[in-house]
């Protein structure tokens, strides 16, 4: 992923009143929705990027992961995909 895409990220996080996970992915930023597997291979650097812009500590975090992995897994993947 490139520059901008991380600045997209950010300034989405910062001005776009995100409230979790599943709404900055996949809505915001389409990220959820053109990165193989949702984006979840990237985590660790969109952690980097947008905790801090959205107040979350690292239980809010965690607990906005397992549900964005939850709901991306339900209604984005492919069947096959699913657990």
């Amino acid at each position: 992923m490139g520059f901008t895409t991380w600045a997209e990220l950010r300034w989405a996080a910062r001005a776009e009143a995100v409230v979790h996970l599943d709404d900055l992915l996949p809505r915001r930023v389409r990220l959820g929705l053109t990165m193989p597997h949702g984006g979840m291979d990237y985590l660790e650097h969109i952690h980097d990027t947008v905790v801090s812009e959205l107040g979350w500590d690292e239980i809010c975090w965690s607990k906005e992961v397992t549900e964005y992995s939850r709901l991306w897994k339900q209604y984005y993947s492919f069947p096959g995909q699913r657990d």
